[in-house]
């Protein structure tokens, strides 16, 4: 079917019924380019995730992010069912763990000793929250179970501001004490986060703000509205603080953080997963308050961000990207007609899979697409010593998968 053919049935199928979600702002016409040459020059000629996919731990759903504690034999994993699971790899087993109020998405250790965990909890879309279960980030004590709220709420902002980012020393900054009704709003989507090296800092994303926000299928609205109003904020746990880092990007997701001479944060990476971008924001340095663009016309929605021992990053290509979103995105006038459609009549793709970038962010060195029939919506790549940990975002999933990662063709 051509992609005339299908925009055509989109604006008659409007007649089915209105279903515009509120509240969603469209962006200016944004146009997309060609996938970069690098990348299709180190995507993976054999699909890896049809032979030796490795699938355990049977009972765990489908989950968003994943972290490794080796040296005690666990691994936990954040599920769409809204627990956390915990993985025993000495059983094989998994189970549920402890649930958040609301389902927990981007996990870290609070520090080195990985005896909390911090989690980003968000609304997941289609299901129902009662109003006192509140988005936001967490910490959970691993020996008790207790969990306890770190930040609920977040600054009002006085001005809206596009791919803006701010040094350090020009960071919007409130203590967390003098939050209140007049100055501050709920957290809208806590998404991901990264924690400075000494533990102080916590960078976390969220990707849009809207009072209705929710993951996944909640998300999808925004990914087609294309507006930039998605920021990163740093909690300072010494000065109990809250900070604006990056404002006015489009759906800020994935980060990573890299250090500067003096040990803290020169920069961060993030993905800008709707706009098909990978960025790096200058915190400090000679290039503080500038960002640049490592990565634009993605093959598909890169999503979470990790690195390996080698300074690798991998990300997951949660779908690939089509005609269709090319064309929608230069045609802005669509969106109000698409936004009014059930989502389960848009044409979205099966196709999932996984890029790997060199330590600089800026060379590719391996790309795969899977058809989506052995795993869906590969959300992030998890490296944990020999193997490459997969989440797969998607509520019929089951189980751990893994690849070696000897079984990939990484370009050195």
């Amino acid at each position: 079917m051509k992609l005339n053919h299908k925009i055509i049935i989109f604006i008659i199928t409007i007649s089915v019924g209105n279903c515009s979600p509120s509240g969603i702002k469209i962006g200016e016409p944004y146009k997309l380019g060609d996938i970069p040459s690098s990348i299709f020059e180190v995507q993976d000629k054999q699909d890896p995730f049809l032979n030796g996919l490795k699938v355990e731990m049977a009972d765990l759903p489908g989950h968003d992010d994943l972290i490794f504690d080796r040296a005690k034999g666990f691994g936990y994993a954040s599920g769409m069912d809204g627990w956390i699971w915990r993985l025993n790899f000495e059983t094989g087993k998994a189970e549920q763990w402890v649930k958040p109020p609301v389902n927990p998405a981007g996990m870290q250790y609070s520090n080195k000793t990985k005896n909390k965990i911090l989690v980003c909890a968000s609304r997941l879309g289609g299901e129902s929250y009662e109003e006192k279960n509140r988005v936001g980030l967490y910490e959970l004590d691993i020996e008790t179970k207790k969990i306890d709220p770190i930040i609920l709420d977040l600054p009002k902002l006085e001005k809206e501001e596009f791919e803006k980012v701010y040094s350090f020393s020009k960071m919007p900054t409130l203590p967390i004490r003098d939050l209140n009704s007049s100055n501050s709003r709920p957290f809208s989507l806590c998404n991901d986060l990264a924690v400075s090296k000494d533990g102080n800092r916590i960078y976390i994303t969220e990707p849009f703000e809207r009072m209705d926000a929710a993951m996944g299928s909640g998300a999808v609205p925004e990914a087609i509205g294309l507006y930039p109003h998605g920021k990163l904020w740093m909690l300072d746990r010494n000065k109990n603080t809250i900070s604006l880092a990056v404002n006015g990007f489009t759906f800020v997701d994935g980060i990573l953080l890299e250090k500067g001479a003096d040990g803290k944060e020169e920069s961060v990476i993030f993905t800008e997963t709707t706009k098909f971008r990978i960025i790096r924001a200058f915190l400090s340095g000679k290039d503080q308050g500038r960002s640049e663009v490592l990565f634009e016309n993605l093959p598909g929605l890169a999503d979470g961000l990790e690195r390996d021992a080698y300074g690798r990053i991998w990300t997951g290509i949660i779908k690939k990207r089509s005609g269709l979103v090319n064309f929608v995105h230069k045609n802005p006038w669509l969106k109000k007609v698409i936004l009014s459609l059930p989502q389960k009549i848009l044409p979205i793709s099966h196709n999932t899979g996984i890029l790997v970038i060199d330590p600089s962010g800026k060379k590719p060195l391996y790309y795969s697409m899977h058809d989506g029939s052995k795993i869906k919506d590969i959300s992030v790549s998890v490296p944990f010593e020999d193997r490459i940990y997969f989440p797969s975002f998607d509520k019929t999933s089951r189980g751990l998968y893994s690849l070696p990662v000897s079984s990939l063709k990484i370009k050195e």
